[in-house]
């Protein structure tokens, strides 16, 4: 077939197709060009799901009567005239495509009056061909009215969903849209019936309600929007939900760049990143994020629907965002709060498939008449008092279980015996002579000990481990823009997040009740009963430990007095030479030897008195799997989280109640107390007024 130019119309509905995929592209067009118009009220009507009938009605600026031929004319726009307005463009059109697109594929009928003209015109287009303008009526404003969309290319029709999801295609569409400018005045109707409204006030978080339902919206907290010196720096804004909030799937993740809604994976990643041990795998967050950044640093001409977008500066972007996040999350974190499944009727905000759980129970926020865990727990125990003072005061000091000697001594539960053989820490004859060691040396070993002069027994929370400002130094910003290596978990978990201080630590005075199953520690708080994960908490407590060791470029090694000998395979002595370097740099010493032996002469401190050859062959082959790729894992982060996993104190192991508390105090003053390096949760609380309903005191 010999090359032809194509026919004017022919092109029109091949371009078409790039612009209108369906229904919610129209809407999406039409409600972008009333933003950029400065209209603060935007009505949308839908018939058919937008297939019959889509009516976009405004009260922007208008069009005057002599350029409305030129508004559906392809290429003809007022946003650009020059390639160097594209560096600065902030409006959220500047192709000049989207009406003449539309024309192409079905019939538009275009009425606009401009503010303080005393007349309206109109216009109006089929398939293409484009009528006289002619007078009109309407207010002040643009209204414009497409019909029959697809009807000049039937074939598109077949590829379209079923009107319901169509309907909600363009729904969710106009949320964001409410999202990124809670200002504009949406009112949204569909077979004349409103489906979405929203009143205009400015304020984000009553689109959330209107959106997500208030016990959700309870749930979001707030990102810091201070503006920066550096004009190049991003400002970012809006909401995350807490960790104890979150969906199944990804859809409610919202971003914005100067308040255009985007489709990006970098800044998925950079939210995921900053969730990171404090979300289980599968599940994601609520995100309503706003990026404020200086257009000449964007790329917006992307893609001709413009939710694509390219960043000039990428890791800078995503270091910002992820520290944002991290810190807002961490400041704002709460224990889960346990409800009975049976008694949780089901709300506006279940409906939207939003979760509250943990894998062990059933999670809900507390009732709006209840008030939060955060407010219930600002009233917490006296100042000054320490968890062991209130304990002593408040409590019968616990009996020391039944003498232990041996595994014939075991629990009816079928549990190991309390001290397992194997336990590096201490012996039963030391424990039965008054002698055994405090948990501060059990458990913390080398530079992984409290420092010295802090008491672990006078106050609640010890000394912070050190931490920097929260906003990140100007030459880390640099290096971060630079490189392409995902940030290291110390920048996650200790330089860019403020450390807790008693004054702003949300995790409750607890007074220790006992221990359950030798797994789990029973306290109570001011608001009812909280259950402890040890293995989950010691495992978080050892995982900053090691961040703030790693961060004073403490070195995490320790000499084996015996060298341990490995045999490996060719493929796993492939993976560890790949990652010598890097093992290295945790506390391992490897010397690779002769047909595919390794002999480890040091390895990190928290794992020095408890590895066999066999348990740390298996522990380097986790270690030099294979890495995940993109920014949301690191294989730093990941190993470490697998070492204090390694390291932690494990279920069935017998503390005594002066442990427990040690151990919650030690919790207090991590950063992320109430989730471990793997996202479970460290902390259920059961409520008292759940408990009094589960007694039918209420």
């Amino acid at each position: 077939m010999p090359i032809r130019q194509l026919a004017p119309e022919v092109a029109a509905k091949i371009a078409a197709g790039e612009v209108v995929e369906r229904p919610a592209s129209v809407v999406k067009e039409l409600i972008e060009n009333s933003i950029d118009a400065g209209a603060s009220q935007i009505r949308v009507d839908l018939i058919r799901g937008g297939l019959q009938l889509i009516r976009v009605s405004d009260n922007g600026c208008g069009i005057p009567a002599e350029e409305l031929p030129l508004a559906l004319a392809r290429h003809a726009t007022s946003k650009v005239s020059t390639v160097e307005d594209l560096e600065s463009i902030r409006s959220l059109g500047f192709r000049g495509e989207a009406l003449a697109s539309i024309a192409a594929v079905a019939e538009v009928v275009l009425i606009s009056r401009p503010r303080g003209a005393l007349h309206s015109a109109q216009i109006s287009a089929c398939n293409g061909q484009i009528s006289a303008v002619s007078p009109a009526a309407s207010p002040e404003g643009t209204i414009v009215t497409v019909r029959n969309l697809f009807s000049a290319v039937p074939a598109r029709l077949k590829f379209l969903k079923s009107r319901q999801t169509e309907v909600s295609h363009c729904l969710h569409l106009l949320q964001q849209y409410a999202l990124a400018y809670p200002e504009i005045r949406f009112t949204v109707t569909s077979e004349g019936r409103e489906v979405f409204a929203t009143p205009g006030d400015g304020q984000l978080a009553t689109v959330l309600v209107q959106m997500y339902g208030p016990a959700v919206a309870r749930q979001m907290v707030p990102l810091s929007g201070q503006s920066a010196d550096d004009p190049e720096r991003p400002v970012i804004s809006g909401y995350v939900s807490r960790p104890a909030c979150y969906k199944s799937t990804r859809q409610y993740l919202s971003f914005f760049v100067n308040r255009r809604w985007v489709h990006s994976r970098l800044l998925i990643a950079a939210v995921e990143e900053a969730y990171r041990t404090l979300l289980l795998s599968g599940r994601h967050p609520l995100a309503v994020i706003n990026i404020q950044v200086d257009p000449s640093q964007i790329d917006v001409n992307v893609h001709p629907a413009k939710t694509e977008i390219r960043f000039l500066r990428e890791r800078r972007i995503y270091a910002e965002l992820m520290r944002a996040v991290r810190r807002a999350v961490l400041e704002e974190a709460e224990a889960p709060s346990w409800q009975p499944a049976q008694r949780s009727a089901p709300s506006a905000a279940a409906s939207t498939d939003t979760i509250l759980a943990s894998p062990e129970a059933e999670l809900s926020p507390q009732s709006l008449e209840e008030g939060t865990v955060a407010e219930e727990q600002a009233a917490a125990l006296a100042p000054g008092a320490s968890v062991q003072e209130q304990s002593r005061e408040a409590s019968t000091p616990l009996a020391d279980p039944a003498p232990r000697k041996g595994p014939e001594s075991g629990s009816s539960l079928g549990l190991r015996h309390a001290f397992p053989l194997d336990n590096p820490w201490l012996t039963v004859s030391e424990e039965e002579r008054g002698e055994r060691a405090a948990l501060q040396s059990r458990l913390w070993q080398s530079h992984l000990r409290p420092q010295q002069g802090e008491s672990t027994r006078g106050r609640r929370l010890l000394k912070a481990i050190p931490s920097t400002s929260a906003e990140p130094a100007q030459g880390g910003i640099e290096a971060a823009r630079e490189q392409t290596a995902p940030l290291t978990p110390e920048e996650v978990l200790v330089a860019a997040q403020p450390g807790p201080s008693p004054e702003h630590s949300r995790f409750p005075e607890l007074r220790v009740i006992g221990q359950l199953l030798q797994s789990y520690i029973v306290a109570e708080g001011r608001d009812g009963l909280y259950l402890i994960d040890q293995h989950a908490a010691h495992e978080r407590i050892v995982l900053e430990r090691m961040l703030a060791a790693r961060q004073e470029q403490t070195s995490l090694a320790q000499m084996l007095l015996t060298p341990l000998r490995l045999d490996l395979s060719p493929a796993e002595l492939e993976a560890i030479e790949e990652r010598l370097d890097d093992l290295r740099s945790l506390g391992f010493e490897l010397e690779i030897l002769d047909h595919g032996q390794v002999l480890a002469r040091a390895v990190p401190s928290v794992l020095a008195r408890q590895l066999s050859a066999r348990s740390l062959q298996e522990l380097l082959r986790e270690l030099t799997a294979p890495e995940h790729d993109g920014y949301s894992q690191t294989w730093e982060e990941h190993a470490l989280a697998n070492i204090a996993c390694k390291a932690a104190i494990k279920a069935n192991y017998f503390l005594t109640s002066s442990e427990m508390r040690e151990l919650i105090e030690q919790l207090a003053r991590t950063r992320a107390p109430f989730s471990c390096c793997h996202g479970r949760p460290t902390t259920i609380h059961f409520s008292a007024a759940a408990l009094e309903r589960e007694f039918g005191r209420r």
